[in-house]
């Protein structure tokens, strides 16, 4: 299996028929109509269709139609620079939410690849560091500690940090604090507790992280989530 499959996550999120508002990914995604095309849509365009991939870091909004869909979050990929700012997929890509019911390693690496330009091999310090701080959240590493870590200058080290994850060390503290806040509240766990315990400063902190990185509030998201997974 490949490295990076057991360091880097790979999230699903099933969803209910409902609308996301304008929002920027901090990791790649795939969303799947179940029964219906999705809509994704910015200022610059506007798609229906039953898969699509969305860039990172690109502003959109998206309509989940009836029968629901699920929104596929792959940490690590990191897309071709040729790669438009959200396109269709194939026909091919219809089984690939079943890998999180099978837990097959194996297809998921090889959809990541499907998706992947070139970019370094992952380096095994920078993968130690995401496992803490996929484990714990709230202990936000400093960038000096990153690059002690490393063995390299603060800058140097946040370079070799985003070449590696596709994503700045910052955005991935957040990501994985953004993660496990609504891990834990889909599991009960009250919004203001779930957000604190992963190192948001409060509520309305946790709620505007969300909306930057879902579209949509902790609560509104929470209504209409069925199903959250986790596949490393």
């Amino acid at each position: 299996m490949p490295a990076q499959t057991k360091t880097f996550q790979n999230h699903l999120f099933s969803f209910d028929a409902g609308a996301l508002a304008l929002h920027k990914n901090l990791m790649p995604c795939v969303i799947f109509g179940r029964q219906e095309p999705v809509r994704v849509a910015n200022d610059m365009a506007e798609l229906d269709a039953q898969i699509v991939c969305i860039k990172p870091g690109v502003a959109h909004s998206v309509v989940v139609r009836s029968g629901g869909a699920e929104i596929i979050y792959l940490d690590g990929v990191q897309l071709s620079t040729q790669t438009a700012d959200f396109k269709p997929l194939g026909a091919e890509w219809r089984m690939f939410p079943t890998v999180f019911e099978t837990f097959d390693h194996l297809t998921m690496a090889r959809f990541r690849t499907m998706l992947e330009g070139s970019h370094p091999p992952p380096d095994r310090k920078v993968m130690e560091i995401l496992r803490e701080i996929y484990a714990s959240p709230m202990v936000r590493m400093s960038q000096i500690e990153l690059a002690e870590r490393l063995g390299l200058e603060r800058t140097q080290a946040l370079r070799h940090f985003k070449s590696t994850t596709g994503q700045t060390f910052r955005k991935f503290k957040i990501w994985a604090a953004i993660l496990a806040t609504a891990r834990s509240a889909h599991q009960g766990e009250r919004i203001g507790i779930a957000g604190g315990d992963a190192g948001f400063s409060d509520a309305a902190h946790t709620a505007r992280t969300a909306m930057k990185t879902f579209g949509l509030t902790p609560t509104k998201g929470l209504s209409g989530l069925t199903k959250m997974q986790t596949l490393d």
